[in-house]
């Protein structure tokens, strides 16, 4: 019995030793397959791009500036150390605005374009195959290669536009951050233009119509002088009632001394014709002054002198109005040119261009570490759908 039992127990082990066997022996191949997963998918993936990061890839400088859009209006109400220090209560959100989407648009990438030869700087075979414009690159290929190698911003708080241009050489993006602030500026100072010509120019255009006016009005009383030959009817009325008022004054005494000549001397008598003779006169005179005051000749048909003074003092009214109309007109044009000075806008640079002494793109330590993570989650996310596939399986 003792060695019929000890039989058994070596069958026993023996069996066992061979399942092990066989266990050991199928899993070898899974482990061959994970480590040649891993160095299929994540390792060789990291290594190629270290390669290309080490030997291959093309660094890319920045170079940087910070502006400020302000106007004469904000600069005169402030002191100019308070206007420096506090840039956002002198700068105008809107310009600053305009003046970023101008760097990002098409017009500045076709400047720049036309200027250096960005494109073809883009396009050099110089560089990598992988950070280089294609060489059949489209106008719209071109706009969004430049967009992604800029940056520009604007803080609302400061008013501070911030410029970076990346490119191959240091001193390249310098030059191209110079040349994208020169073009600025001349945008800037074109647009306020614009803005400041316009408002001048319909303020002189209604000088030159009150102007005008003014003209037709003082043309108009002196073919009006000249057509009734009087200066001033208003003086030639004045004068004429000083006539006759020194006229009847005159027969007022005349009649007197003939009331009085009379009591004493023969109706007859040459003293009394004389004074009746002179009372005649007097009287005639004094009627002819009054026609050309207030009468019409029937000889030559001449307007009456108080309709002439008048239409004299009408036309004297049109042209205080006309001489009104352009003084005001003088002021608002020097009010309007004061106002358009004040709003012109001036592209003012607070930090000048750098010359980059290290590169700062790619960056590829962060590049490789975030590839790595990426590559070990998709790894670790495909082995776990194979083994969830696999425990359906079973």
């Amino acid at each position: 019995m003792p060695v019929a039992g000890g039989m058994r127990a070596r069958s026993t082990a023996n069996k066992i030793l061979r399942k092990l066997s066989a266990v050991s022996v199928a899993a070898a191949p899974v482990r061959a397959w994970r480590w040649s997963g891993l160095l299929l998918f994540v390792l060789m993936p990291i290594l190629l791009v270290s390669g290309y990061y080490l030997l291959l890839v093309s660094d890319r400088y920045v170079s940087a500036a910070q502006l400020i859009v302000k106007d004469n209006s904000n600069s005169q109400g402030m002191s100019s150390s308070l206007g420096f220090l506090i840039p956002g209560m002198g700068g105008d959100s809107q310009d600053a605005f305009l003046v970023v989407n101008y760097i990002q648009s098409l017009d500045m990438a076709l400047f720049l374009d036309d200027e250096l030869g960005l494109s073809e700087y883009y396009k050099s075979d110089s560089y990598d195959v992988f950070s280089r414009l294609p060489a059949d690159a489209s106008q719209e290929d071109y706009l969004e290669y430049y967009r992604a190698h800029i940056g520009v911003g604007f803080d609302e708080v400061t008013g501070i536009i911030s410029i970076e241009m990346q490119a191959f050489e240091p001193a390249f993006a310098k030059q191209l951050v110079e040349t994208v602030i020169r073009k600025s500026e001349d945008f800037v100072n074109a647009l306020s233009n614009q803005l400041a010509d316009k408002q001048v120019s319909f303020v002189r255009s209604e000088l030159e119509l009150a102007q005008g006016k003014l003209r037709a009005s003082k043309q108009e009383i002196l073919d009006f002088q000249n057509r009734n030959q009087v200066v001033s009817p208003e003086e030639l009325t004045k004068g004429i009632s000083a006539i006759i008022h020194g006229l009847e004054t005159k027969l007022a005494e005349l009649r007197a001394k003939l009331t009085a000549a009379e009591t004493y001397l023969h109706a007859g008598s040459s003293q009394v014709i004389s004074l009746r003779a002179e009372i005649d006169s007097l009287e005639q005179q004094i009627d002819a002054e009054r026609v050309r005051l207030v009468g019409v000749s029937d000889e030559n048909g001449e307007e009456r002198l108080n309709s002439l003074n008048a239409h004299f003092q009408n036309m004297q009214l049109d042209l205080q109005f006309a001489m009104d109309a352009y003084q005001a007109s003088l002021t608002a044009l020097e009010t309007a040119r004061m106002e358009a000075s004040g709003k012109l806008k001036h592209l003012m640079v607070i930090s000048q261009p750098s010359v980059a002494e290290d590169a700062e793109y790619p960056h590829k330590l962060y590049n490789l570490v975030s590839l790595a993570i990426i590559l070990l989650l998709l790894f670790g996310i495909g082995k776990m759908l194979v083994a969830s596939i696999r425990d359906h399986r079973v």
